[in-house]
């Protein structure tokens, strides 16, 4: 029995020791370019780690950090790591410095330009002034923007972007319409334009799409919505719009939904004049692909975030009573 038990924790301890070599010491395959964000955490940096297939445990990550004494203490930057290297040698790695100094900067799904300008210059040295200057006065152009717009609101594709120390405002701005350009190329417009819808257009209602879909399963159903409403000439109403160029995320007044704006689609025909906010890819798949609904109607109806859709007024009053009360 004595013999059965040391032959149990031998074997224990072998298993563990492979496990560790297999999560801490593999020698990975393949480059792999990581940035690491300014101001980022060892835990945001384990994610990070974890989700680009560099190591295998983010919770270990932040032990081995601790043991290395680098918790805290990673620099932000541009580092060349290699898929599955695991936690010790992407450690050493880390401790050595990035190979290119600078912040990583992620834009969200959702931001307006004045936003990824403000993110911009509390985390890289170009100032939001100066970002907000390139995105705005037509020198760098979309590859769908008309000839008569100038800012590029909606080409500000989501991604974390690496600034480097030395990058000035316009390359950095046309870098990230060129992801917008690399990511939504091949995507396929045919629905929208059978609408007689320009690109732009997509643009302009995936961004209202962004704004108002709380929940993944709601896009393309507010994009319904949208279509439905254009076809049949109704005002959009939709409350985002009313709030364009000021505080985006609060709640809107019944002043806000009254205020005199070329965005406010409850005094406007038809579409804004350009997107109000960066959407991702999700929010334009749902533009393309929208779904098969005759609703003209949505209300958030639950804490989730989610709406209630329907074509009729009667039912539309009864639902906007199952909104959850901090959103009255």
């Amino acid at each position: 029995m004595i013999r059965k038990l040391l032959a149990a924790g031998v074997a224990v301890v072998v298993l563990a020791s492979g496990v560790g070599a297999y999560v801490f010491l593999r020698p990975g395959s393949g480059a792999r370019e990581v940035i690491i964000p300014a101001g980022a955490s060892t835990i945001q940096i384990g994610v990070i780690l974890e989700r680009e297939g560099v190591i295998g445990s983010d919770a270990l990550f932040g032990l081995g950090a601790r043991l290395r004494s680098l918790d805290g203490r990673i620099q932000a930057g541009r580092y060349e790591l290699r898929s599955g290297m695991g936690i010790l040698s992407a450690l050493n790695a880390l401790a050595g410095g990035p190979i290119e100094k600078g912040s990583g900067v992620t834009v969200p799904e959702g931001f307006s330009v004045r936003q990824v300008g403000e993110r911009v210059g509390r985390n890289t040295k170009i100032p939001a002034a100066a970002f907000l200057a390139a995105a705005t006065n037509g020198s760098v152009r979309g590859y769908i923007q008309p000839s008569n717009v100038a800012t590029l609101e909606g080409f500000l594709f989501p991604e974390t972007y690496f600034v480097s120390e030395n990058e000035d405002a316009t390359n950095l701005v046309r870098r990230m319409a060129e992801e917008f350009r690399e990511r939504t190329q091949a995507l396929d417009w045919t629905y929208p334009e059978s609408k007689g819808l320009s690109r732009y257009e997509v643009l302009i209602i995936a961004s209202l799409v962004e704004r108002e879909a709380r929940v993944a399963e709601d896009r393309a159903k507010v994009a319904a919505v949208v279509y439905n409403r254009l076809a049949k000439g109704m005002r959009l109403q939709i409350d985002i719009t009313a709030l364009y160029g000021l505080d985006e995320h609060k709640v809107p007044t019944r002043a806000d939904l009254q205020r005199q704006s070329p965005y406010n689609t409850y005094l406007i025909d038809g579409l804004p004049p350009t997107p109000i906010a960066n959407p991702g890819l999700p929010a334009l798949e749902a533009v393309l692909h929208p779904a098969s609904i005759d609703a003209l109607y949505y209300v958030v109806i639950d804490p989730s975030g989610r709406h209630g859709f329907t074509a009729d007024p009667q039912e539309f009053e009864r639902l906007k009573q199952q909104r959850p009360d901090e959103v009255h």
